[in-house]
This record gives structure tokens, C-alpha cells and sequence, in this order.
């Protein structure tokens, strides 16, 4: 067990003597009771070489015998001096610079190697940080505060241990410094204190082959855990060639396949998208102010996986649902066509023709916690191609009757649906006869076959909708329809018309693919030219690129 000596102890008899006070010999020695005569008379005679109270031998004197301690000196290679006192050999006293002086003496401190304790007292304390590399302006400031505390070229005492703690760098980063101060005077050159390591210093980067990694197979390269398996790399050099730029993240989604005859549909609607005035000097597209776009689409409450932020010490989110597969959803009839502006860029027409749900409202047949039996409760229903002709006859014409501008009600109005079974026929009877009632020229079209990014609603609009849903909160499905609805009701024109130049800028990669899909969707920086003001109503096409699409086509 350790012995406290902060502690007094509990008899007076344990205490330590004061070795400051005077002790008699004769009670010293009367200690050493167990010694046995010879070693106690020996003791005796070691300890009391004096009697009587004379003075203490001076030890700065010469010894009795001195010829006799100079010849054993001597003998064991130690130069002693005419004055009787050790001589270091002249090249120690220029290495470690050591210079006694009249006045003052001043030590070259910064040849003395920092002892073991201050290594770790250093690497152990929070306060001093070890910087492996210093910047100039560091080592111009640490060589100016060791020249003011130096003497003719000799540094004084401790002056490393307080330039250090004075920068907070380590004390041999100092040492060092100085160093180099001294090797430059010594060789007549000037102070130059600048680092010396290379630019390319340090630990080099591992040199990894990468053209081995195509011939992967991609369903190995989902993830760079699975990608540095299959090509034998550290996950972490994997991650840090993506961070590098020397791999990329690519998102795919699958597309649907196309065939020749699709390809030839899709360059003949490219070409009737054209203005046809325009083709001999400038062609561009129609403004495709008077084609609504119609289709049906799935809205979700909510997803089974969502991403929060949270607050470090926040609480995280429990969601439950009875089965992840009956999430509620609605499926809504959306019509939409492009907004107008005038020409002082005010929206005259937001371009919002009507979203209507796909329910029906029907007595509940059994009573539950929250409702009562025979109350109303809002169900999905089956949507067929009757359903669609009855909501198109009975919301979506009325609609277009009243919101459509005057101005344009002496022109064609076009409903461009994609080919679904259950949408309308071109010729169909029936929604002829509602569009006579109108006094309006409303005529249906379809668009090509297997073609999602020739409508502006599956391109853009629909998924757009659907991410601002999914920022409400939708318990039922009388919730969902009132969010879904609001979100569409309050989305800006502007982005529904910049959905509109979306799709003519697919309509020229398109024909430059040859009629297939295989294409990035153009970016043109919509919002930058809205501000400063050359935002075009329609894009223009590149006159040869259509002379080649219509020499494929054999037009």
C-alpha cells in the first residue's frame, strides 16, 4: 500500500526528523542498537569524522596528498588544469559553444537534448499541439523572438522552452529553426529559415489500374463496398477514388423497349411538333399552347422509407401502419396545357385545367371506433375505359369550357393521351357528341407507343406533384385527396411552363438518337435566362438535323 506523506502520522514518534536541526552524534548512534560492535565502531568512526564541534572540512580545498591524486587523475586520462580543476577537451567546448565569461554567463541551451519527461509531458498535454509543417510567416516570427533572446549568436537560457510555449508548437520545431540559423551564419550565407520539403512530400497515393473496373459486371456495382470486393480494392481507396472525381455515382431507371416501327413513330411526331412555317429559314417549335396533356397517376400518402432531420438529441420518428402494402392512395385524372404570359411576362393563364379523384362516396356497412354505421366514408374505385369516358364528358370538357381563353376559341384544341386501354378512342361517339355541346373544335390524339417523355406529365409534372405531397400530412384518403388537389392548384406556372421547353429540348435529342430513348434530358438553365430576361417561348431545331431525320424516314 502507498504511504500518504501529505498525511501526518498518528504518534508523535513517527515523525520525520528535521534534518535542518542539529543531531547529537551520541543519539544518532544510539539508533543502530541491532549493529554488532565492530560495525557499530565502524559506523561511528564514518559519521563523526569530527570532534568537538570544530569547523567542516572546506571541500573547495586541495587535498593533503596531491601529487598522488594527480598521478591517478592522469592515469585514467583526465587533464587537470594548473589550478587543480578539470579541463574539457577544446572541440566539446566549441560543439556544445559553452563560454565563461566575467559578467555574464550565457548557455547555448539549444544543443541540450529535451529530456524524456518533457517529450512526454509534451505528447501527453493538451495544451501544445505538434504541427508537422510550419508556414513562413510561423517561422519568421519564431527566428524574430529567439534573435531577442539571444546574446552575440548564444541563446539564453530556456529561451526554446518559452519561444515554444509562447507559439504553441513543439519545443524541436524550435530547436531546428535555430539550427538552421546557425549552420547559415557558420557557411556565410544568408538566414534562410524556409521548409525544405519537396512539394510533393509526404505519403504517396497508391497507383490503381481502373480499366479492369468496366469489365465488372454492373449488378457488382451497386455499392463500393460490392465494387472494391469484386475488383480487390480497400473500400476505403475505392471511396476515395470517387471522392476524387475518378468514379461517379450514376442513377439508372429502366426505360421501356422500343422497336423500329416505335422509333419511326416517334421521329414523325418529333417533325409534326415543328413549326411548319419556319422549316425554310429558322425552324422551331410550335408554342403547343392549345395541346392539353391528360393522364392518370397514383398518389401516395406516404413511403415506407423516408429520410428526417433531426436534432442530435431529438427523438426519432415511429410510424406504423397496419400492412405496407395498403398504404392509402388515389388515383387522379390530371389536365393540364401551357401557361400563357403577355408580354410584360404577367401570367394571363396558369395553364391548370382540373385534377379530379378517382372515389366514390358509399354508406359504411358496419360501425367502427370512428365512425358510426350507414356514415359516408370515401372509396377507390375501378377505373375502366367507361370511367374515363364519363369523368372526360362530365369534368374535364366543362372544365376546358371554362377557364379556356377567348382568344383562342376559334382554335383547334388538341387532348394528347397516351395509348392505355382504358382511355378514349380518337373516334369515339359518344365524346364527339359532348364536344359539339361545347361550341369548341375539341379533338383527342395519341401520342407514339411506349413514348412517357413525349407527355409533360409522366416527363416532369406528375412526380413533381408528388414530392410536394409527400411534405403534407395525409392520415385517410379524404386527406390525401385535399392535399394532392392544393398541391396542384398551388404550383407555380413558371415551373409547368419550363416543363413545357423541357419536353422540346427531349424532342431534339430524341431525333438525334434516331427515335430511341437513350438520352440524358436536357438542362438549359431555365431560371437564369427567366432573370435575365431571353427566355424562349419555343426552341429552335437545327435545320440539317431534320433534313437527316427526314431522309431516315424516306419523307
Amino acid at each position: 500500500m502507498a504511504l500518504d506523506l501529505n498525511k501526518s502520522p498518528p504518534h508523535d514518534e513517527e515523525l520525520l526528523p528535521d534534518l535542518n536541526n542539529p543531531v547529537d552524534d551520541e543519539e544518532l548512534l544510539q539508533e543502530d542498537h541491532d549493529l554488532d560492535g565492530a560495525e557499530f565502531a565502524g559506523r561511528q568512526q564514518l559519521i563523526s569524522p569530527v570532534k568537538g564541534g570544530e569547523a567542516l572540512p572546506d571541500l573547495n580545498e586541495r587535498p593533503a596528498n596531491v601529487e598522488e591524486f594527480y598521478r591517478i587523475q592522469e592515469a585514467q586520462g583526465i587533464s587537470l588544469g594548473n589550478d587543480g580543476y578539470f579541463e574539457a577537451p577544446e572541440q566539446e567546448l566549441h560543439e556544445y559553444g559553452t563560454h565563461v565569461a566575467d559578467v555574464e554567463i550565457v548557455f547555448d541551451e539549444e544543443e541540450l537534448e529535451d529530456s524524456p519527461n518533457e517529450e512526454d509531458e509534451h505528447a501527453n498535454g493538451s495544451a501544445r499541439t505538434r504541427s508537422k509543417d510550419l508556414s513562413a510567416t510561423q517561422r519568421q516570427q519564431i527566428y524574430e523572438a529567439l534573435l531577442v533572446r539571444s546574446n552575440h549568436g548564444k541563446l539564453r537560457r530556456n529561451a526554446t522552452k518559452i519561444v515554444a510555449e509562447l507559439f504553441n508548437v513543439n519545443r524541436h520545431a524550435v530547436w531546428r529553426i535555430w539550427r538552421r540559423v546557425k549552420q547559415c551564419r557558420a557557411n556565410g550565407l544568408p538566414v534562410d529559415i524556409s521548409s525544405r520539403k519537396p512539394k510533393n512530400s509526404g505519403r504517396k497515393k497508391v497507383e490503381v489500374d481502373l480499366s479492369h473496373i468496366a469489365a465488372i459486371p454492373l449488378c457488382k456495382r451497386n455499392t463500393i463496398r460490392s465494387l472494391a470486393k469484386a475488383a480487390g480494392i480497400k473500400k476505403s481507396t475505392m471511396h476515395q477514388l470517387f471522392k476524387d472525381g475518378l468514379l461517379r455515382r450514376h442513377s439508372n431507371t429502366l426505360k421501356p423497349y422500343l422497336k423500329e416501327e416505335n422509333k419511326k413513330q416517334r421521329l414523325r411526331w418529333c417533325l409534326s411538333m415543328l413549326d411548319q412555317r419556319t422549316l425554310q429559314t429558322e425552324p422551331k417549335f410550335i408554342d403547343m399552347e392549345n395541346i392539353i396533356h391528360l393522364d392518370e397517376k397514383w398518389y401516395n400518402g406516404t413511403k415506407k422509407d423516408n429520410t428526417y432531420y433531426l436534432l442530435a438529441q431529438e427523438e426519432d420518428p415511429y410510424r406504423t401502419v397496419h400492412n405496407t402494402n395498403c398504404i392509402h392512395k388515389v388515383m387522379f385524372l390530371t389536365a393540364v396545357t401551357k401557361p400563357r404570359y403577355d408580354n410584360a411576362g404577367n401570367c394571363t393563364f396558369d395553364g391548370k385545367i382540373g385534377i379530379w379523384p378517382f372515389v366514390r362516396k358509399e354508406p359504411a356497412q358496419r360501425r367502427s371506433g370512428n365512425r358510426a354505421r350507414g356514415t359516408l366514408v370515401t372509396k377507390t374505385m375501378k377505373v375502366d375505359r367507361d370511367t374515363i369516358r364519363s369523368y372526360m364528358i362530365s369534368k374535364v370538357l366543362p372544365a376546358i369550357v371554362a377557364c379556356w381563353p377567348k382568344e383562342d376559341a376559334g382554335k383547334t384544341i388538341w387532348i394528347q393521351q397516351d395509348n392505355a386501354r382504358t382511355h378514349v378512342l380518337v373516334n369515339d361517339e359518344q365524346f364527339a357528341r359532348a364536344v359539339a355541346q361545347t361550341g369548341l373544335d375539341i379533338r383527342l390524339m395519341n401520342q407514339p407507343a411506349n413514348s412517357p417523355d413525349m407527355n409533360v406529365l409522366d416527363l416532369g409534372f406528375f412526380a413533381s406533384l408528388q414530392s410536394f405531397t409527400y411534405t403534407t400530412t395525409s392520415t385517410n384518403i379524404d386527406e390525401l385527396i385535399a392535399n394532392v388537389e392544393k398541391a396542384y392548384w398551388d404550383y407555380d406556372a413558371s415551373n409547368l411552363r419550363n416543363v413545357f421547353l423541357t419536353l422540346q429540348g427531349c424532342l431534339i435529342e430524341i431525333m438525334k438518337a434516331g427515335g430511341g430513348n437513350k438520352y440524358k434530358i436536357p438542362h438549359m438553365n431555365k431560371e437564369r435566362l427567366e432573370a435575365m430576361g431571353s427566355l424562349p417561348k419555343s426552341l429552335n431545331c437545327d435545320l440539317q438535323l431534320i433534313e437527316s431525320v427526314k431522309e431516315s424516314l424516306g419523307v
